[in-house]
């Protein structure tokens, strides 16, 4: 097994390597990284899969994952004012332990992160399919999954560009889905009635299993905070940008998906948008509508879309969230190589893996590999083992899918996070007089209640996806024992 360097404890040895990475990126792009991750495939896909699954109490599925996710993001704020270097919850929790089975955090991250990018693909290709293919009438004469491919293809190509390139596309994309996000809003809030609502609020907020389900699934799209964290040793004075980059990111949009969710859930029990849904999509009646959306929530946020902008309003719709969902795939690229790095500087994966390209100053090798493994995720959860969209019938065999990918991703990232929480309590006891310029209130109780928070979500997932989550981890030590024994 490989032998823990001399100089791993120190955060400014790394800094002083000559794989170091440029500052380039600034409180706006920092706060762009966490956004742009958390407002994607989330708000365009799960919103509809959680108001399909609890109705209004989606909203509380939506605050109860970002409250778990802001007890941890206390922890990233304080880590992140003491280690100001690549890497996140695995550079946090291998500083403070320095163990050879912090791999094992790293492990978690790495496949994660793809994970999670493959998700958002897997959004983008289902919305492409269903929304944009028959617009262009290219019906089947491609495979459903080529421009998820394509798409990634493109990515890897932006973020072996450079650092600076990867934070500006992001900056501007994010911009542009904030603005796409507000006009659905304008539309939706002006049909918005307060007892459709509250009467689907009191139907559904005694389900507490379905609603505490529904936080695990969505907890993926607050995840954004680890992004910000994972890219520090890019973002300029990060002891003071990551901090607020990570609360500006939670809080804005917190408040966007709640608001997205009620728009939605007015919109599904509006009789004037069901019909206008079975019109438009050829269904017998508003019964059959109601039970079509039940049964692909994924796009009900697209079809109230389309009920309240118009046909115009509709395509820039779906056309912007498109743009969102590869803007999300971008910043989880850029967040995954990092942890690949910080990884190889710590012999924790192969030497090459560590090299930055001196004209670029972004780790090549380590964003192909990220590509490569959200290749993998992407053509297992919906080609091999997927269904095509809008497929309808029980297909044989074993089905994923978006559902199953979201769980998957959040098994292995939130299991991560369990670790960093336990290593803000290490870090305390170790160190109680170090200087923190963030402090987080109440250690050890509050990372406690996070470590808490995050198991119930973790048991909340579904069993299939927990079991490959764990198949995962096996793996990862099995790798580890071949590869560096």
């Amino acid at each position: 097994m490989a032998t823990v360097s001399p100089d791993r404890n120190s955060s400014e040895s790394v800094a002083e390597s000559t794989d170091e990475l440029s500052r380039e990126i600034g409180l706006l792009g920092a706060t762009a990284i966490g956004v742009g991750t958390m407002i994607a495939g989330g708000i365009f896909v799960l919103s509809g899969l959680a108001v399909a699954n609890v109705g209004a109490a989606a909203a509380v599925s939506f605050g109860l994952a970002a409250i778990v996710a802001s007890f941890t993001a206390l922890t990233y704020a304080e880590f992140a004012t003491i280690y100001t270097v690549d890497g996140g919850g695995y550079a946090y929790v291998a500083e403070v332990f320095d163990s050879e089975w912090s791999y094992l955090i790293g492990w978690l991250m790495i496949l994660g992160y793809p994970a999670s990018a493959a998700f958002y693909l897997a959004s983008f290709v289902d919305w492409f399919a269903r929304f944009l293919l028959p617009a262009l009438s290219i019906g089947d004469v491609l495979p459903f999954w080529l421009p998820g491919v394509g798409v990634l293809a493109l990515l890897i190509g932006v973020n072996l560009a450079g650092a600076e390139e990867t934070g500006l596309f992001q900056l501007v994309v994010t911009g542009l889905k904030i603005a796409l996000i507000g006009l659905f809003l304008y539309g939706g809030l002006q049909g918005f009635e307060s007892t459709v609502v509250e009467t689907s609020l009191s139907k559904n907020i005694t389900q507490y299993g379905d609603i505490a389900l529904t936080s695990g699934l969505v907890f993926i799209t607050f995840f954004g905070f680890e992004a910000i964290a994972t890219s520090e040793g890019e973002i300029k004075r990060p002891e003071r940008t990551v901090p607020r980059a990570i609360f500006l990111s939670i809080g804005l949009v917190t408040v966007l998906y709640v608001l997205v969710v009620l728009v939605v859930v007015v919109a599904i029990n509006d009789s004037a948008f069901l019909s206008f849904l079975a019109e438009r999509t050829g269904l017998a009646s508003t019964d059959t509508a109601t039970r079509f959306l039940s049964e692909n929530g994924e796009v009900a946020m697209a079809r109230a879309a389309e009920y309240y902008l118009g046909d115009v309003g509709y395509y820039l719709f779906i056309v912007g969230a498109l743009v969102s969902m590869i803007s999300a795939a971008n910043a989880t690229i850029l967040a995954g190589s990092r942890v690949k790095l910080a990884m190889a500087r710590r012999d924790h994966l192969p030497n090459p893996v560590r090299r930055v390209d001196p004209q670029s100053g972004v780790p090549s090798t380590a964003v192909v590999v990220t590509g490569g493994l959200i290749l993998v995720f992407f053509l297992s959860f919906t080609v091999l083992f997927g269904t095509a969209p809008g497929r309808t019938g029980q297909p044989e065999g074993i089905v994923l899918g978006l559902e199953s990918l979201a769980h998957f991703a959040d098994f292995l990232l939130l299991s991560g996070l369990i670790f960093v929480n336990v290593a803000l309590i290490q870090s305390r006891r170790r160190e109680p007089d170090r200087e923190r310029r963030f402090r987080v209130p109440g250690v050890p109780w509050v990372p406690l209640v996070a470590i808490g928070s995050n198991l119930a979500l973790l048991a909340s997932l579904e069993a299939v996806s927990m079991m490959l989550g764990i198949l995962a981890v096996i793996v990862g030590i099995v790798f580890w024992f071949g590869a560096f024994e």
